[in-house]
């Protein structure tokens, strides 16, 4: 499932390339056509990420996306309409063409697969939307009872800085409920955007067992935690992807030989059965609620 760098990285290019313009959004598959004709030649006003959750804003209408595990857009278009070719769960995106318009000057855009949710369309390009688990326009009333229900997400903090009130809600959260902090971290009303690589990799970062109640944190256990979740998601925003294990990691050693490559990204996520590249011990992985969980048994004991 696409995490909460790939929703920020998302609404950023559909704030660039749309917000502002008058656009063109159809459903080929069928399934979002109401929608569709509610958002249908109106011009989008801001796009925003919130956790895994996309909203685009056009008055009082709002387009809710979430992508699932299977969602993903799709950009295609002219030279000035540049971004990333697809964000979300992986996918084959064309081959470049040359692109032509029509009489008012709009690109002509591919013929759209069957399975596209929703295209979305301007003068210079056009994105397509398929598999999300959520589509849907949502009135102001709605968009703030999605929002509430969410925990808070650490990108949503000013760039550089943290934020001592998101701090102390996603605080507050861990302390309200009586699941292990591996379940909670994965409970997207405790926090806005970890799935299970950063969760599985934050853990180990501040070796912390996956079994520690959540609510049996210190204060400064939540706080370097939250600042280690906040500076992995801001990691994946600027890289496009998610990786924690560097090959310049002091705590390498001789066990880090083979990854001053960069080949690997992670230290734990499956990585179940191989040594520890920080303490030897083998990886373990198990699951929980459905997901599996990976952790070091030598490093996390606290």
């Amino acid at each position: 499932m696409p995490e909460g760098h790939t929703l920020h990285r998302l609404a950023s290019q559909v704030q660039r390339l749309f917000v502002g313009r008058s656009w063109r959004v159809s459903s080929p598959q069928g399934r979002f056509d109401a929608g569709a004709a509610r958002l249908h030649g109106r011009v989008p006003e801001r796009a925003e990420a919130w956790g895994k959750q996309l909203f685009v804003h056009l008055g009082a209408d709002i387009w809710q996306v979430h992508l699932g595990l299977y969602g993903a857009f799709s950009f295609r278009g002219d030279e000035s309409f540049a971004g990333a070719a697809s964000l979300g769960a992986p996918r084959t995106v064309g081959t470049q063409h040359t692109p032509e318009y029509d009489d008012t000057g709009w690109i002509l855009p591919e013929p759209p697969r069957a399975t596209a949710r929703a295209r979305i369309h301007v003068p210079h390009g056009w994105a397509d939307l398929r598999g999300p688990s959520r589509c849907a326009v949502l009135n102001p009333m709605q968009y703030e009872a999605v929002i509430a229900r969410l925990g808070p997400d650490p990108l949503r903090q000013p760039e550089g800085s943290l934020d001592e009130a998101l701090l102390g809600q996603f605080q507050d959260n861990l302390r309200r409920r009586r699941i292990s902090i591996a379940a909670a971290l994965m409970d997207q009303a405790v926090i806005a955007g970890v799935g299970n690589i950063y969760r599985a990799e934050s853990l180990f970062t501040e070796g912390l067992s996956p079994d520690t109640p959540s609510q049996e944190l210190s204060g400064s256990q939540v706080s370097s935690l939250w600042a280690t979740i906040t500076g992995q998601l801001r990691d994946g925003v600027s890289e496009g992807t998610i990786r924690t294990l560097r090959a310049d990691d002091p705590h390498l050693g001789l066990r880090g030989a083979d990854v001053r490559s960069a080949v690997r990204r992670h230290w734990v996520y499956k990585h179940q059965g191989t040594p520890c590249l920080k303490c030897g011990e083998t990886i373990r992985m198990r699951e929980l609620q459905g997901r599996r969980l990976y952790w070091c048994p030598g490093c996390q004991t606290h």
